[in-house]
């Protein structure tokens, strides 16, 4: 008689689940050269730039296209990047809209 594995929960270790988007980027920001280059390019820019500019020091959460891609920015390009917190990205998605 074959013994049965069991699995074990490790709720501590979080899943990662692609998240869904209502724009033709999803592929792209679910891809794993976008999610390799954001998380170098948070480790090298850890604080938000906005929140810097006003004198305040606030982790950075968010590697936020300068010009959207739907606009005509380069994906890829480091030149294209600035470091923001959640509150600053939101402003200015909301703001791009």
């Amino acid at each position: 008689m074959a013994k049965r594995i069991q699995r074990v929960k490790r709720p501590w270790i979080v899943k990662r689940k692609p998240f869904a988007r209502a724009i033709a980027n999803q592929s792209f920001y679910n891809s794993r050269t976008w999610r390799k280059l954001r998380r170098f390019f948070l480790d090298n820019n850890p604080l938000c730039v906005r929140c810097e500019a006003n004198g305040m020091i606030i982790p950075a959460t968010v590697a936020d296209h300068i010009i959207p891609i739907n606009k005509g920015g380069e994906p890829l390009n480091e030149n294209n990047l600035q470091a923001l917190c959640t509150p600053c990205h939101n402003s200015k998605s909301a703001r791009d809209k």
